[in-house]
């Protein structure tokens, strides 16, 4: 017996079928999550984290019918000559393996301090699906950001409730820490999450003789940074410049108040900022030396504080600034000038205050190959005779006796500046009326202070670490660094201390009571990541107490 189907159903059949095999088939191609390596930044080798990151991600992320974290051996592969994972890497591989979403981020560790970054990347969108941040006091805390990071994917990405907690008494067995999953050995201390503050300093670890801690990310390149009492109420405050602004904060209970600014044009670009009272009226000067990139002028500025703002009392000034603390004299202001064809031209003067401008006073005998911003004076004998310690040409320090004779010079370089001039060479190309620019870096400070109290000087001095070895003459790219505290002897200078390595380029600092508790704190500057197409630079300040007993 013959079938006999109708028309009008083999119709639907013909129409519909595909489209319920698109729709089983998406229904059951649960959403796919690339999970990326996290970036760390640590003093100590932490790279046992990523996995376990990774581990609490994958597990936390997924979920069987819906969303699947995928493998990461094509993945490894792939990143095997990836230094760092950014926005960029994450967008090429989640289409490389055919994600829905990659997740990636970095870790920052400074001490016991510990700051979280994670993103979520939208594949098909082509941008950021959810980005989150959290810093914490204790390392463990790692773990509580890791897990509030992946509630908040799981509710706002794939809009999946959180399960219901549940009790239990049952107490797990001890496992041997060498077998311990990272969540576990990180989770040891018991300290309460806080909450961020904005402009709060947290506790982070012990310094070289007392307590250091470390702020919260400030969205700006810190560039620049000085300490003195600008306001005139007899405690200090904290300076901060970055390419073209300066901001005035004080630090009150571990905490950042902006109580002024300063803001620049389009064409400055800051080189230094330094404080003192050098005409003596009880609030201390802000000098800003500055260029103005439009006619590659030299154009340096004076802020004073007055009823409340920081107003230019100098303008317009062909003077580079720089203030030392010199050993029996203080601080003292010294100025150089630059010309047409040459950066710096002329010695260093001491500066005064006549009235009305600040003037050359007294030169200092300098070598030629040293300028202002790369030279300070220490007392190493006791007996009130200055030496000069000083950057030559390519960054290595070198001492010289009072007469200017060369006592001792470091084996290794120091310093390591993101700060550069620029100035036309008669050897290169011109291309129409624009002539190309060659660089010249300028050397980070030098601090000079009996900080032992035994009537010698030491030495403070910054060493940032150039990716690529300082062999390109045009570009640096500072990977980390440190500050050392450097003591005389019978062969040198030697090291006495150095702070902790962070991740990446400590650009200015300065020693002085910023807590106003009569205790002298290292503070410094540092650039985790500079201004971006693809994001915003981030800085942050340290503080140590080197008081010693």
């Amino acid at each position: 017996m013959k079938s006999h189907r109708s028309p009008l159903v083999f119709i639907i059949i013909v129409l519909f079928f595909p489209l319920l095999l698109v729709g089983g088939a998406a229904a059951r191609n649960p959403q796919t999550v690339l999970v990326l390596p996290f970036n760390i930044y640590s003093e100590k080798d932490l790279s046992f984290l990523q996995n376990g990151i990774r581990d609490m991600l994958s597990s936390r992320l997924s979920q069987e019918g819906k969303v699947r974290v995928l493998g990461r051996d094509a993945v490894d592969e792939a990143m095997a000559t990836a230094a760092e994972v950014n926005e960029s890497i994450a967008a090429d591989l989640g289409q490389t393996v055919g994600a829905d979403y990659v997740v990636f981020g970095s870790l920052t560790v400074f001490g016991d301090n510990i700051s979280t970054d994670a993103r979520m990347y939208n594949v098909g969108e082509g941008k950021s699906a959810l980005s989150f941040y959290e810093s914490g006091e204790d390392q463990g805390d790692v773990i509580s950001h890791i897990n509030r990071f992946a509630s908040q994917v799981n509710a706002e990405v794939f809009d999946r409730k959180p399960a219901p907690k549940t009790a239990s008494t049952d107490r797990e067995p001890e496992v041997a820490e060498s077998r311990q999953h990272p969540e576990s050995l990180w989770n040891k201390s018991g300290r309460k999450v806080t909450e961020d503050i904005e402009g709060a300093v947290t506790e982070t670890d012990r310094g070289p003789m007392g307590e250091s801690w470390r702020s919260r990310h400030f969205d700006a390149e810190l560039r620049h940074l000085a300490l003195g009492d600008v306001d005139g109420d007899g405690n200090t405050e904290i300076v901060l410049g970055t390419g073209k602004d300066v901001s005035v904060y004080r630090a009150r209970d571990r905490r950042f108040i902006k109580i002024g600014e300063a803001p620049g044009d389009a064409n400055d670009k800051i080189i230094s900022v330094d404080v003192g009272d050098f005409n003596e009226n009880g609030l201390a000067e802000i000098f800003v030396t500055k260029v103005n990139e439009g006619n590659n002028s030299l154009d340096s500025y004076v802020l004073e504080w007055d009823n409340g703002r920081f107003l230019r009392i100098l303008s317009g000034a062909d003077w580079y600034y720089r203030v030392l603390d010199i050993p029996d004299r203080g601080r003292v202001l010294m100025g150089q000038q630059r010309s047409i064809r040459n950066i710096f031209t002329g010695g260093v003067e001491e500066m005064k205050w006549t009235g009305s401008e600040y003037a050359p006073s007294m030169p200092r005998a300098l070598p030629p190959w040293t300028n202002i911003f790369g030279f300070n004076y220490a007392d190493f004998t006791d007996r009130n005779a200055a030496m000069t310690v000083a950057f030559n040409e390519n960054d290595y320090l070198r001492v010289l006796s009072p007469e200017g004779n060369k006592e001792w010079e470091s084996a290794e370089t120091y310093g390591g500046s993101a700060v550069y001039l620029e100035f036309p060479m008669e050897a290169t190309s011109r291309i129409g009326e624009h002539k190309e620019m060659d660089r010249q870096y300028l050397p980070l400070r030098i601090l000079t202070r009996d900080i032992t109290g035994d009537g010698k000087s030491e030495v403070l001095v910054a060493k940032n670490r150039d990716a690529a070895g300082r062999l390109f003459s045009r570009v640096r790219i500072y990977k980390g660094g440190h500050i050392e505290c450097l003591a005389w002897d019978d062969f040198g200078l030697v090291t006495r201390w150095k702070t902790p390595e962070v991740s990446g380029q400590i650009t200015d600092y300065a020693l002085g009571d910023l807590n106003n508790d009569g205790k002298t704190e290292l503070v410094f500057s540092v650039i985790q990541k500079i201004s971006s197409v693809v994001g915003t630079p981030r800085s942050y300040i340290a503080v140590m107490e080197i008081s010693g007993p």
